[in-house]
């Protein structure tokens, strides 16, 4: 349960800061000494009511202040300048990597979205991997350095009203078809699979100057959607990256990829499934395996053309199902 902290808490807040510092210390992170923060920041917190506490068991497990405002980030050029702001957030060295800190990030989105913030902002020390972890798993974005308190700043847009053309790219077996669908349902997205284009029936192919008609006809007549799959060698990647105003990639590994290629064919064997031409029965052969096993070289092609375009587009890349499922849980 996270809510309101109070002044009968402060004792255990101060007590839990207390042993988080002590647990960066030994882990040589320099983020905080045992001065800050400590009891009067919460105090403070308290009678601002922007204090809360994560308890689990009807124990204090971990604690963030949020604050609409914060001087020293007037220095950056954040990408949504109304945001919320997530200040001394601490867990428990003894619950880490349970889910508590990430409890947190996901409250403080419904507090932003209630506010109608459209972004959170953040800052942590450069030398803080497990910030910085929580941070990519939860699509904040770096914004920038704060020089005047030697801190990186940054930000995760939390409105999704600007959603309105996504292009979604993965390896086989990622789940970029079952993601397609969801989205097309919680944003009210028209949903393509270009597979359906390309592939006809018994696997035979669309030839590709017809595929690419097609693909720019769709994206010229539809004002809102949603379409996944790869097709790096086609013309119509430079129209997909250049149209949509969201791009996801399903960095997910080797593994898990073939992983899901298992599940699926456990679930449409000898079927054809939904998002594929008539007579195109899902089957797994060698050649369609060495196909994802060495798809790492698309992916890393796929990448380098989001990492150019992140400041120009919504790049969201998820490099497991949890991180996208808290996205997913967010809009």
């Amino acid at each position: 349960m996270i809510r309101l902290a109070d002044k009968f808490d402060l004792d255990i807040i101060d007590s839990l800061s207390e042993n988080a510092i002590d647990a960066m210390r030994t882990a040589s992170i320099k983020q905080w000494d045992f001065s800050y923060p400590r009891k009067p920041h919460f105090f403070k917190d308290v009678e601002e009511n922007r204090l809360y506490v994560n308890e689990r068991d009807g124990r204090i497990v971990g604690v963030m202040a949020l604050l609409e405002s914060e001087a020293h980030y007037d220095s950056i050029n954040w990408s949504r300048p109304s945001g919320l702001v997530i200040h001394r957030m601490i867990t428990d060295p003894k619950v880490q990597n349970q889910g508590v800190a990430s409890e947190l990030v996901m409250y403080a989105i419904q507090v932003a979205k209630s506010k109608n913030m459209k972004a959170i902002h953040v800052d942590t020390h450069p030398g803080n991997p497990n910030m910085r972890a929580l941070l990519k798993k939860h699509q904040f974005k770096y914004r920038g350095y704060i020089e005047s308190i030697h801190r990186n700043a940054y930000e995760r847009i939390v409105e999704s009203g600007f959603i309105k053309k996504v292009a979604i790219f993965g390896s086989s077996g990622t789940g970029k078809t079952t993601l397609a669908r969801t989205l097309g349902e919680k944003l009210n997205l028209d949903v393509l699979h270009l597979d359906t284009v390309y592939w006809r029936k018994n696997w035979t192919t669309l030839p590709k100057p017809e595929f690419t008609r097609k693909i720019r006809h769709y994206m010229q007549t539809h004002e809102r959607f949603v379409m996944d799959g790869n097709y790096t060698n086609s013309k119509t990647l430079k129209d997909r990256l250049e149209v949509c105003d969201t791009l996801i990639l399903l960095r997910f590994d080797t593994k898990k990829a073939l992983k899901g290629i298992v599940e699926r064919e456990a679930q449409y064997k000898h079927r054809f499934r939904s998002d594929m031409a008539t007579g195109c029965y899902e089957d797994i052969d060698q050649e369609f395996l060495q196909y994802v096993a060495f798809f790492n070289n698309k992916k890393h092609k796929i990448e380098g053309f989001l990492n150019r375009l992140e400041n120009k587009k919504h790049v969201l890349i998820f490099d497991d199902r949890t991180a996208l499922h808290y996205w997913l849980n967010s809009l």
